[in-house]
């Protein structure tokens, strides 16, 4: 139940971005993203839930970028990636647990390296997350 649950959310937060109805898709998408997290909390073996919920944050990210509220959007596209960094570097013991962080990490970079493409991102904003700085520098090496 549960499951369908997250997963109508986030169709209908779909369906409402498509429309254009801004208001509904926050909504549906934020609604998904409280639920996925709880989930994920009870259950960090389940790769699905994580993944699901680095998708809603990636949806709230995408509607705030198009509502022009771009700290927003970046937050977003940031705080599942810091999460996930956490979790690799944290000293607990299952190593499945980080494996998957580990795993789900090559689904949040990417998109943080679109948006600074699209939206260079200030000095402030990158003072704000502590990965951030890093990815920079190390996409400004690996173009160069």
């Amino acid at each position: 139940m549960e499951n369908q649950q997250w997963q109508s959310l986030l169709k209908l937060g779909n369906e409402s971005f498509h429309e254009k109805e801004w208001k509904k898709a926050e909504y549906f998408y934020s609604e998904a993203y409280d639920l996925l997290a709880f989930s994920y909390r009870k259950n960090p073996m389940c790769a699905d839930t994580l993944m699901a919920w680095v998708c809603s944050c990636h949806n709230l990210s995408k509607l705030y970028e198009y509502k022009g509220n771009l700290t927003l959007a970046l937050k977003f596209l940031m705080v599942p990636h810091e999460y996930l960094l956490s979790i690799t570097q944290s000293i607990i013991d299952d190593e499945d647990v980080k494996l998957i962080a580990f795993k789900a990490l090559s689904f949040t970079l990417p998109p943080i390296l679109s948006f600074n493409n699209k939206h260079p991102i200030c000095n402030n904003c990158i003072e704000k997350f502590k990965s951030l700085k890093q990815l920079l520098e190390l996409q400004k090496n690996t173009i160069h």
